[in-house]
């Protein structure tokens, strides 16, 4: 897992400044570890140390960040985007029930025959297993 320095050194590297609130946002994600926040979760968790934070200054980091490649987008199918700093590759398991997303690495991506690629140059995959965790079949 990077740390806030790293991640701020490769802002810094593709042009982007790092200011205190864009420093925040990244401490707020490496808080977030392994929970794959939505926006509205990291934002709120760095509004509870500036409060002046806007959201729209999250949202642009968020988007800034994934554009460099140092944080994925994820539309697992809950509503709302989540992100995850975990960039290597690996699918997700998520839970209907309760919406807990959980990594699963993997070494390489399943492969794809070419006669069913239809003519795509496949550049990445992003796996999803749906299902309900152990709390949520037991009905907790």
């Amino acid at each position: 897992m990077p740390t806030v320095d790293q991640l701020c050194m490769q802002l810094r590297e593709h042009g982007r400044r790092v200011t205190p609130q864009r420093r925040a946002i990244v401490q707020a994600l490496l808080d977030s570890d392994g929970i794959h926040p939505t926006a509205d979760q990291v934002f709120q968790r760095v509004q509870s140390v500036m409060p002046d934070m806007s959201p729209a200054t999250v949202y642009n980091t968020l988007h800034e960040m994934v554009e460099i490649g140092e944080l994925l987008e994820l539309d697992l199918g809950l509503g709302e985007r989540r992100y995850d700093l975990h960039t290597s590759n690996h699918a997700h398991l998520v839970c209907l029930g309760c919406g807990q997303v959980v990594d699963v690495p993997y070494s390489d991506p399943p492969a794809l025959p070419p006669e069913h690629a239809q003519g795509f140059r496949v550049i990445d995959y992003l796996g999803v297993f749906r299902g309900y965790c152990p709390g949520c079949q037991s009905g907790g």
